[in-house]
C-alpha cells in the first residue's frame, strides 16, 4: 500500500471525507515533526496551489477531533504533530527545534491524574533545555 492508499484509508477509517488538501496536510503530517500553521500551509501550497489558511484550520481541527493530530502551545505559537504515544516535545534553546523524546516513561503521570480522579483525553510533556548533547549520542548510535 502506497502512502496515499495509506491516509486515504485512514481518513475513511475516521469517518472523515477524502479530498485532496486533507490527503496534502496529513501527509505532510505523517512524515513527522512539528509543523506552525505557516510551515503547513506553505508546504501544502506547494502541492495544493490554492489551498487557502480556512482550510487548514478546519481541517487540522477535524483531525484533531478524530484524534488524528495533537497540538501544543509553544511560546506563543501552536504547533501541531501526527498524535503518537505520549512522550516528551523539548525545545532545544541551542537549536530552536522540536524533538521527541521516547525513552523518557510519561505514563505514570496519567496514573497519578487518575489516581486523583482525572480522566485526561491527551498528554502534552513540554520542556526546555539544551540538547546538543541528546542530539550527539542520537546520532551515534
Amino acid at each position: 500500500m502506497n502512502a496515499d492508499e495509506y491516509i486515504i484509508r485512514l481518513l475513511r477509517n475516521n469517518k472523515l471525507k477524502v479530498t485532496p488538501q486533507r490527503i496534502t496536510i496529513l501527509k505532510l503530517l505523517i512524515n513527522g515533526g512539528h509543523f506552525s500553521i505557516d510551515q503547513i500551509l506553505n508546504e501544502a501550497r506547494k502541492i495544493e496551489p490554492s489551498i487557502s489558511i480556512s482550510t487548514i484550520y478546519t481541517t487540522l481541527n477535524a483531525f484533531i477531533n478524530a484524534g488524528l493530530v495533537r497540538s501544543f502551545e509553544l511560546d506563543g505559537k501552536t504547533w501541531y504533530e501526527i498524535r503518537k504515544e505520549p512522550h516528551v516535545n523539548v525545545l532545544c534553546k541551542d537549536s530552536g527545534e522540536i524533538i521527541d523524546v521516547n525513552s523518557v516513561d510519561v505514563a505514570w503521570i496519567e496514573n497519578e491524574l487518575r489516581k486523583a480522579g482525572i480522566w485526561i483525553d491527551d498528554l502534552v510533556v513540554i520542556a526546555r533545555g539544551n540538547c546538543e548533547e541528546y542530539l550527539n549520542k542520537s546520532k551515534s548510535k
